[in-house]
């Protein structure tokens, strides 16, 4: 599901502006990047350990499309979300 900066304030009982600039000092990244980097740690998971789609995958993390999801996914990984399944899947560990 994705998450928003409003309803993590809602849970955490704070204006949503105050937990953006609380989060940013005490992180050091904003609350969208921060988020964005756990969609990518996940997606990561998914591809070492499931055979699923790259759309599946793309889906189930909420990015828009395909191609910004590869975008977004090499923007923190250096490579394709196809590159780093054949690098790091456990299919192809035991080939």
């Amino acid at each position: 599901k994705d998450i928003t900066l409003e309803q993590l304030a809602e849970v955490a009982g704070l204006n949503a502006n105050y937990l953006s600039q609380l989060f940013k000092k005490e992180v050091g990244i904003p609350v969208s990047e921060y988020i964005q980097r756990e969609r990518i740690e996940e997606a990561k998971k998914l591809l070492e350990l499931t055979d699923m789609s790259l759309a599946d995958i793309g889906v189930r993390l909420q990015f828009n499309d395909q191609s910004y999801f590869t975008k977004v996914f090499k923007k923190h990984t250096g490579m394709t979300p196809r590159q780093f399944r054949s690098q790091n899947s456990a299919a192809a560990k035991n080939h």
